[in-house]
């Protein structure tokens, strides 16, 4: 579990506003580039473990407050579909 820790931290300490927006819309989440780029300055450089329900829970009331309710409970979602094997 540590390893995939550390290759979500790494790409999202490289990922870019253009490529969050299309990553998103891969799996119908509606963001703009600007909410993306607030999305990635609340993550960048920091250590959030989406693998503790608290952090995740934490994390994901900022992307609420970002984007929108709907928004951060397709991202919980998506998270528990990848975390059971079910991606899209």
């Amino acid at each position: 579990m540590i390893l995939f820790q550390k290759i979500i931290h790494q790409k999202i300490n490289h990922l870019k506003p253009e490529e969050l927006v299309t990553y998103a819309k891969q799996y119908d989440i509606s963001i703009t580039r600007k909410q993306a780029e607030k999305l990635l300055q609340l993550v960048k450089g920091k250590k959030i473990d989406v693998f503790n329900d608290q952090e995740r829970i934490a994390l994901l009331r900022q992307v609420a407050k970002i984007t929108s309710k709907e928004t951060a409970h397709k991202a919980n979602e998506l998270f528990w579909q990848f975390m059971n094997g079910n991606r899209k």
